[in-house]
């Protein structure tokens, strides 16, 4: 008889042993099973996790790749573009009115003052000319309001530094104030404008501008060079004035009227540059010109002066004032 048949042929007689082998290959079975599930379940998560995200990546891949694309063109036409700007011909404006055909905001280095405020008194420490008394530029709007209000003197509307001469002693910017850097008044007796530069030979380098407009805003702007003088209206170059000296060295406060001479003229939107503007540049320059009712003009001109002063040009001023006065 063979060791199977044997042992078979023992069990019969013996159930519990054969019921306890059953049970003891059905427990180690069950034992087995138990500690093998959970590293069937682990494995199964890795799985499961590297599946999902290799096909997340699958998927991610072709947009990955078109951005990189994308990206890489970008970089090539930006590269071109900047040896285009540098070496051949302006590409990119950096400054309103600067050469070039793409504008790049953020780098207008113009300071402004008196944009939504009264204008008042500028020290000089909080201008970005604080330390130069040439090589800059400025600009400013400007109103005439009252031109009737006559003098013998020059009427001062702005300057840079300066000292008033009390009482004034002749009918020049110079018997009116001394020691000044710049200064932008009307002659005594009609519109015309006068922009005036002091030089170190204590002699005045002036530019007139002829019948500036009254009652309408108009924007004034002046380039202080080392050896000239140039003076616009609305953008347009009026006249360039060689110096017979370089400008005196005066680095002031800035002052607009006062007084009587406030009631003149307004003045807003004072730009200042511690460079020099080009022509274009300072046509283009922002802000816009302000307009009558940025000004707050809502009054015609009046039609008689109020300086108890004679004058010649009244009649002729009279008339203008009648031909510019609203029907």
């Amino acid at each position: 008889m063979s060791n199977n048949s044997t042992l078979a042929y023992v069990k019969s007689f013996i159930p519990g042993l054969a019921n306890q082998g059953t049970a003891t290959n059905a427990t180690t079975a069950t034992t087995t099973n138990k500690s093998a599930a959970p590293s069937m379940n682990i494995f199964g998560a890795i799985t499961g996790a590297t599946a999902a995200t290799a096909n997340a990546a699958v998927q991610r891949s072709p947009f990955a790749k078109i951005a990189a694309y994308i990206l890489s063109i970008i970089v090539v036409l930006f590269v071109i573009l900047l040896f285009v700007h540098f070496f051949i011909t302006p590409v990119f404006s950096t400054h309103p009115g600067a050469p070039g055909i793409i504008p790049v905001p953020g780098w207008d280095d113009g300071v402004l003052y008196w944009e939504y405020t009264n204008p008042s008194q500028i020290l000089n420490k909080d201008l970005p000319i604080h330390s130069q008394y040439f090589g800059y530029s400025l600009m400013m709007d400007i109103l005439i309001e009252n031109p009737m209000q006559f003098s013998k003197q020059p009427r001062i509307l702005f300057s840079r530094g300066g000292n008033r001469v009390n009482p004034p002693t002749g009918d020049t910017v110079l018997g009116v104030m001394n020691q000044y850097n710049l200064v932008v008044g009307l002659l005594p007796d009609t519109n015309d404008m006068i922009v005036s530069v002091l030089n170190k030979d204590h002699n005045m380098e002036n530019v007139i501008v002829p019948n500036v407009p009254i009652q309408e805003p108009f924007r004034l702007g002046v380039i202080l060079l080392e050896q000239a003088l140039e003076v616009y209206i609305n953008g347009r170059l009026i006249k360039t004035r060689t110096f017979s000296a370089a400008p005196m060295d005066v680095k002031g406060d800035i002052y607009p009227a006062s007084g009587v001479e406030a009631n003149i003229a307004k003045i807003r939107n004072l730009k200042i540059w511690s460079r020099l503007l080009t022509t274009t540049e300072l046509r283009y320059a922002k802000p816009a010109l302000s307009g009558p009712t940025d000004f707050g003009q809502t009054r015609p001109i009046p039609s008689s002066t109020s300086c108890a002063v004679a004058s010649p040009a009244v009649d002729r001023m009279e008339k203008l004032s009648a031909e510019t006065m609203p029907q």
